[in-house]
Parts: C-alpha cells; structure tokens; sequence
C-alpha cells in the first residue's frame, strides 16, 4: 500500500527523508513537438504519468479530495487548450504543466473565499438578527473529524514554512517528483531543491515536535 503524502513526511523526518519515484526522462523538445500536435499517444503519456501527481500536489494545497480531483482535471483540460501557446526553448514541460496546476489551486481558493464570503452575507441579509438555527453550524462528521485530527497539525506546520519550502515539500512528497524535477518546476538548481528540502524538514520537525 502506497503511503499517503502527510504519513510519508512524518517517516522523513523521523528517518531523514524517502526516495520519491525517479524521473522518467527523455526527448523533451520531440515530446513537447508531439503534444503540439496534439498526438493521441503523447497526451495519454502525460496524462498518465502526472495526473495523479497533479492531483497530490493540489491536495497538498486544498487538502479537499474534491477540489484535488477538479484541479487535476483542470489542470490538464487547461494543457490541451493552451498548447498552441507553449514554447519548448529549453523549458521543461514539466515545469510549465505544474505553473498551469498552480494557477488552477490559486483560482480555485479565490473562488472558494469568494463563495464563503458571498454564503455568509447571503445568510446575514435573510436572517433577522443572525441567531437563526440555520445559521448555526453542523457537527462534523465522525470520519472526517478523524480526518482532520490526523493532518490538522501538518496543515498548520505547512502554513509557516515559506512559499518556496511549502512547494518543495509538496512536489517532493505529494507529487512524488525527484530533486531535478522539483527544480525544474521551481527554476532552482537540484543542490538548491535538497538545500531547501533539508530546512523545510528541519522547521517541520521543531514544529511537530
């Protein structure tokens, strides 16, 4: 059974660190002509070998299984629709499929704050003093309390790593991705991706301690 991705940082930092899955590496420009061209055979490659990847990292991101599923598959609706516009010039598909994921995870937690904010102004203007039983909130449910116990600690740590740190942890150990790939999605050399890595662990550590 594969590790879920909060239960294989907790191993990293008790064991100093996994092995994600390596990279499968070659012909990048061909690869990235042949999507171009919107080969059937190509495409299903990539869907394939990142789809659930995609979806990791956007878990890692939205920690909503849901909003995780819709992302990956935006994410890649989003990649057929725009290839006409990517440019190899030595720039890694990898990199430029997961800046597309990136942007779908912030579009979606936009879209979310603006639903809450709409929600609740919605409840306030047809309720009479805001004490309505409506608007009192539910009990969560016993599996996903057990849920949320569980990672609620990681999610908090995860919050007060910096930006960079947060997205190595989350291609590293919810995308699976390798060092190189990592900085090939973050424009950061692989020494930099292992520099960065070690002191993501390190504050998670002190922080989960």
């Amino acid at each position: 059974m594969t590790a879920r991705p909060e239960e294989s940082i907790r191993l990293s930092l008790a064991e100093g660190g996994l092995r994600p899955p390596p990279s499968i590496v070659g012909g990048e420009e061909e690869f990235a002509r042949r999507l171009k061209a919107r080969s059937v055979p190509a495409w299903e490659a990539l869907f394939e070998r990142h789809f659930d990847p995609i979806y990791r990292y956007a878990l890692g991101r939205l920690f909503c299984r849901e909003a995780a599923e819709d992302v990956a598959a935006a994410t890649f609706d989003r990649a057929l629709s725009t290839i006409e516009g990517y440019s190899y010039r030595g720039r890694p598909i990898l990199a430029w499929l997961y800046g597309i994921a990136r942007n779908v995870v912030n579009e979606t937690r936009r879209s979310e704050k603006r639903q809450r904010a709409t929600g609740a102004l919605e409840s306030l203007l047809h309720s009479g003093n805001g004490h309505s039983e409506s608007q009192m909130l539910m009990p969560i449910q016993v599996d996903a309390a057990d849920a949320l116990v569980s990672r609620l600690d990681l999610q908090q740590a995860m919050r007060r790593l910096t930006q960079v740190q947060r997205e190595v942890v989350l291609l590293r150990y919810f995308a699976g991705l390798s060092a190189a790939e990592s900085g090939q999605v973050i424009g950061r050399p692989e020494t930099a991706v292992y520099a960065l890595q070690a002191r993501a662990l390190s504050a998670l550590r002190r922080q989960l301690a």
